[in-house]
């Protein structure tokens, strides 16, 4: 509330500055140096009132709270019930979000041709990014950032600084490895996928620069067939709350690729005198948990484990449970 009211505050007084400012310089009788002293003394003015905001807002959003070291995953367990569970007892059910954004605001695609994924991940999963191996320290990474924009990275962590040393050409995997992968993954042809390739060997020589940006979509069936191809083997690993998972592809005992995926949560919540409770729940069985107080504040282990087995036991997940939870406190937000 203090922020849009603040905004409000803020506009009203830059408008009247503003326009004291231009009556000033209007002014015939006022001096070109007086003219210019009262003109910086409403800008420090200005200034100081946007600092003043800005920390007014700080101070308002600011909030103690106890979260978990890490989530779990309770496998079978049924999502929808849960919610339903959740409104009939009360709490108030926000989301759906992928991590921590909605679903408009999340980077990613929508695929609708891999039942493979699809069997496992329901149809609301988003497609993040996929990992190549081409062996334990480069790295190829196809990240998805809408429909019709790709972009491939490659890191190589053999360098002597994997993180700020040059990367050069002779970093990268083999011409025929990197060719291979652009044509399975995207469709092109080779004389196409060798120009991508060369347009990015010039732009490290020129800026250490190892990615290319590609106006094309990538066909997740063909790079699900693609690594599939490559692998021995493939799991799926775990989700804990915030939905993320990732399809994982194994050559015999060696990882040789990814792919990265997020599926919806819901965030279960319940606020009471002590504090806000929340239980973070996403499609694949994945739960965390964490209680917001006023900055500063604390409450006995005690108070906030009971709070949470009381809400477990109401959304029919296993009271018992919260026991297994390891809680940080933390006074401040900030």
């Amino acid at each position: 509330m203090l922020g849009i009211f603040g905004l409000i505050a803020v506009a009203l007084c830059v408008v009247f500055l503003v326009g004291l400012t231009v009556k000033v310089w209007m002014n015939k009788t006022y001096s070109g140096t007086k003219k210019v002293f009262l003109s910086l003394a409403v800008l420090i003015f200005m200034i100081g009132l946007v600092y003043g905001l800005f920390f007014l807002v700080l101070v308002d959003s600011d909030q103690a709270s106890y979260h978990t070291t890490g989530g779990k995953n309770f496998e079978n367990i049924d999502h929808d019930n849960i919610l339903k569970n959740a409104k009939e007892a009360g709490y108030q059910i926000q989301g759906p979000f992928y991590v921590n954004v909605r679903p408009q605001d999340s980077t990613g695609i929508y695929p609708d041709d891999l039942p493979e994924l699809e069997q496992h991940l329901g149809n609301e999963y988003i497609l993040k990014f996929s990992t190549y191996y081409y062996n334990a320290d480069t790295l190829m990474e196809i990240m998805f950032v809408d429909e019709d924009e790709t972009t491939i990275t490659f890191f190589n962590y053999s360098r002597p600084d994997p993180y700020f040393s040059p990367f050069k050409v002779e970093h990268l995997p083999d011409d025929r490895w990197i060719i291979d992968r652009m044509i399975a993954v995207f469709g092109f042809d080779e004389q196409t996928a060798r120009s991508h390739l060369q347009e990015m060997k010039t732009e490290i020589e020129n800026e250490n620069r190892p990615k290319m940006e590609l106006s094309r979509p990538v066909s997740p069936s063909a790079l699900y067939t693609d690594l599939q191809e490559m692998s021995t083997g493939s799991e799926f690993s775990l989700t804990y709350g915030e939905g993320t998972t990732a399809l994982l592809f194994y050559e015999d005992e060696e990882l040789a690729g990814k792919i990265n995926c997020v599926v919806p949560n819901h965030r279960i919540v319940h606020e009471t005198d002590e504090g806000t409770y929340t239980v973070k729940v996403d499609k694949l069985g994945g739960v965390d948990l964490y209680v917001e107080l006023a900055p500063g504040e604390r409450i006995p282990e005690e108070t906030y484990t009971a709070g949470f087995k009381t809400m477990f036991k109401e959304v029919g997940l296993p009271e018992a449970a919260v026991d297994e939870y390891e809680f940080n406190y933390s006074s401040s937000a900030w």
